[in-house]
């Protein structure tokens, strides 16, 4: 009588060693190598595929879902971090060499020393750490103290504007700028003159405008910014001159606002800008200069239109 033949125990277990080796080789295979910039765009840090070397870190290695994941190298003017990372932050053991000399050498976990030991530049121990704890603390300047997830880094600039145009009339804009992060305040003067018309009028119109705006970086798309703002006229004075009789009319009631929009290309700081200014400014109560006439349009003399200005910038990096 024969018994039924037994399992292929060799053949599961050849299954379970293959499944095992696939289980254990993953994520190797979903890791790839290549170069990323952590930096801050529109007010938030992160990892993107363009940067600046000087002014931004740069991380070198193995990559997984656009961070740095696994053994690479990170660098930036405050120095090199050579080890493991995960999810963007400096995990496992590795080493931090500071452009001073010093080193950090050890366990680190989530970008925080765990188990290190940092060394000055001659190779005396200054500070330990066990499981994140920091058991000496000496001396070390600010900026050394910086890591990645501490680094503060804010965008300064000022720009200068201006446009003009001619015939009829004249209108001419100019403007400048502080710029912090993506934010923006400036000052705008504008003049406004008609030529001696056949209507025997000639309009002489000042204002000046207080400028907000927001830049929008799109370097890591592409090296251009873009700038939308608006402008509040909060003082001002008109003129009109009668030519024929020499007669002049006057006003500080003025009332307006502006609109605007800047296309900007940066390159090693020095900025250029180009754009579009739109206003419309509204001048009423006429008083004689020298009757105590008041002069009556029967509605505000107004000035509209958009413009096309130009500029440049200079930014720079506050790094704290």
């Amino acid at each position: 009588m024969g018994y039924p033949n037994p399992p292929k125990v060799n053949q599961v277990k050849h299954i379970l060693i293959l499944l095992f080796l696939l289980i254990l080789t993953f994520p190797l295979v979903a890791q790839e190598a290549g170069v990323l910039y952590f930096k801050k765009v529109n007010g938030k840090y992160g990892w993107f595929e363009n940067g600046n070397d000087k002014k931004d870190w740069k991380y070198i290695g193995e990559i997984k879902n656009g961070k740095p994941n696994g053994t690479g190298v990170l660098s930036s003017t405050f120095g090199k971090y050579s080890g493991e990372l995960k999810n963007g932050m400096k995990h496992g053991q590795g080493t931090y060499t500071y452009k001073s000399g010093r080193k950090r050498v050890g366990e680190f976990r989530k970008g925080k020393p765990w188990i290190v030991k940092s060394y000055d530049k001659n190779g005396k121990i200054e500070i330990e750490w066990i499981k994140g704890i920091k058991l000496k603390k000496e001396e070390i300047t600010p900026l050394e103290e910086k890591q990645v997830s501490e680094y503060k880094s804010y965008k300064i600039g000022v720009r200068a504007l201006s446009g003009n145009t001619s015939g009829n009339a004249s209108t001419s804009n100019s403007s400048l700028s502080l710029i912090w992060e993506n934010y923006g305040l400036g000052f705008n003067q504008m003049s406004f003159k008609t030529s001696s018309s056949k209507k025997d009028k000639v309009f002489e119109m000042k204002n000046s405008s207080l400028d907000l705006s927001y830049t929008l970086d799109l370097s890591y798309i592409i090296d251009w910014t873009v700038t939308a703002g608006a402008g509040y006229v909060y003082e001002g004075n008109g003129k009109i001159t009668f030519v024929s009789s020499n007669t002049k009319y006057e006003t500080e009631s003025v009332s307006g606002f502006g609109l605007f929009g800047l296309l900007g290309a940066e390159w090693e700081g020095l900025e250029g800008l180009i754009g579009l200014r739109y206003f419309n400014v509204n001048y009423s109560d006429f008083n004689s200069t020298n009757t105590s006439e008041v002069f009556s349009l029967g509605k505000p003399y107004s000035i509209g239109g958009a413009q096309l200005i130009f500029g440049l910038g200079y930014n720079f990096q506050w790094e704290l």
